[in-house]
Parts: structure tokens; C-alpha cells; sequence
């Protein structure tokens, strides 16, 4: 039996993998004891409807890899803004017009916050990462 990844791994490890697939302007949103929701928001920004795609989709799978399962997900063609559910922590991406519009980190401007670097979160070596990226690739599916 596995050991459950605690809050602080899970986001770390969405973040790295946000940063990895080029998401912008990520933020964390200390939620704690404001909300009975989660802990985290982890927000980043893309560019296209098809990055917003693409890095759901990677940031679900590489999590999966590592014994994280999205409780939820969803993107729904044409919001510019997706959502992935891990419990604690809740990663959501949007397209620029979209984070500005909803504004979360104003929404929660009264909980700590802090914009983040890509170069505090590498990801880690993997020599076999793009044949594995290309396999999995087709099981993503978005409702």
C-alpha cells in the first residue's frame, strides 16, 4: 500500500509541472482556514485554447504518474478557463481575459498569495519523459 502525497507535495509538484508546460504568471493562494474548499489555489495563465488543453492535460497526467488523482477536471471548450481537483489543492488555468475577468487572487486578496518563479520549481530529469508523453497522450478527455 502507498502512502498518501501530502498537501505541500501535491502543490509543488503542479506547479513544477505548470512551469513545465510553460504556463505564465503562476500563483499560489494559501486558502487554509479561509475556505473549507482546499488549502491551495495554484492559478497560472496561457495563451490559446490549445495550450489551456494541453497543459491540463499534461499537469493531470504527470500527477497521476506520481500517485496524485484529480478528483475532478473539467474545461469546458471556450470558458478559457479549466480546472483540476486534487483535494487540497485545486490547480485552475486560464487564458489571460479569463483570470482578469474572474479575478480569483482579488476575490481571496485578504489570504497570503505569492506569484511564483520557474526557476524555484525545475522539473526533474527524465531521460524516457517524451516516448511516455506521446503514449498517454490519447487517454485525456474533457467533458
Amino acid at each position: 500500500m502507498t502512502q498518501p502525497i501530502e498537501t505541500n507535495e501535491i502543490r509543488r509538484l503542479a506547479i513544477t509541472h505548470l512551469f513545465g508546460r510553460k504556463a505564465q504568471e503562476v500563483t499560489q493562494v494559501e486558502l487554509g482556514e479561509r475556505s473549507s474548499i482546499c488549502d491551495w489555489f495554484v492559478l497560472g495563465t496561457c495563451q490559446s485554447e490549445v495550450q489551456l488543453q494541453s497543459i491540463l492535460s499534461g499537469v493531470r497526467r504527470d500527477l497521476r504518474k506520481a500517485g496524485v488523482t484529480a478528483l475532478r477536471a473539467e474545461a469546458v471548450p471556450g470558458t478559457h478557463w479549466g480546472v483540476l481537483d486534487f483535494g487540497t489543492v485545486i490547480v485552475h488555468v486560464f487564458m489571460r481575459d479569463a483570470r482578469e475577468y474572474f479575478a480569483l487572487e482579488r476575490l481571496w486578496m485578504d489570504a497570503p498569495q505569492e506569484v511564483l518563479k520557474a526557476e524555484d520549481y525545475p522539473l526533474p530529469e527524465s531521460p524516457d519523459q517524451a516516448e511516455s508523453d506521446v503514449a498517454d497522450e490519447s487517454e485525456e478527455t474533457w467533458q
